[in-house]
């Protein structure tokens, strides 16, 4: 796949302290990885915030992949919804609450923490006025800034995807 047309840059080979991060985790090199093999130098730091994010926060797995996938229904990317929508089902997010989700609001399946969480997805990634009292009442300030650092990474993330024009990975089709 190393000469294939995955987005407006061409795939190149990742370098191999990227690879080993990889396997480090049991993941495979997607498309984002092989369009940000560009800059090496870029995609290092890369992996290790997304890293941080997915496997050193306290934040439950469930609660930032909710924050995920709004994020990216917000910034309108397909790709990062369909990498995140199967990582929320199998974090314990329920179907109903993903397909709610856009609708979040009116919806009566999500709980007053997940409401807090959302809220702040949509403060981040919308400039919807934050609640500190949802907040503060579910989150210590550490988990509040885990929150506000994944969010921000994936805005980030749903934005390089959009300016590089990164297919979705065939896997997630």
């Amino acid at each position: 796949m190393n000469s294939e047309s995955i987005a407006r840059l061409p795939s190149v080979p990742l370098p191999e302290s990227a690879l080993r991060r990889l396997r480090a985790v049991d993941r495979d090199p997607i498309n984002l990885h092989r369009s940000l093999a560009h800059a090496p130098a870029m995609l290092a730091p890369m992996l290790d915030l997304i890293h941080a994010v997915r496997y050193e926060s306290e934040v439950p797995r469930a609660l930032r992949e909710l924050l995920i996938c709004r994020i990216a229904q917000l910034e309108r990317s397909a790709y990062e919804l369909a990498h995140h929508l199967p990582m929320a089902l199998a974090a314990g997010v329920r179907q109903e609450q993903l397909d709610r989700l856009e609708h979040w609001r009116e919806a009566d399946c999500f709980t007053p923490v997940e409401q807090a969480v959302l809220g702040y997805a949509e403060h981040l990634g919308a400039g919807v006025e934050r609640d500190d009292e949802a907040l503060a009442a579910h989150f210590s300030p550490a988990e509040q800034a885990e929150l506000t650092v994944a969010g921000a990474a994936y805005i980030a993330v749903a934005r390089i995807l959009r300016a590089l024009d990164v297919e979705i990975d065939e896997h997630c089709s």
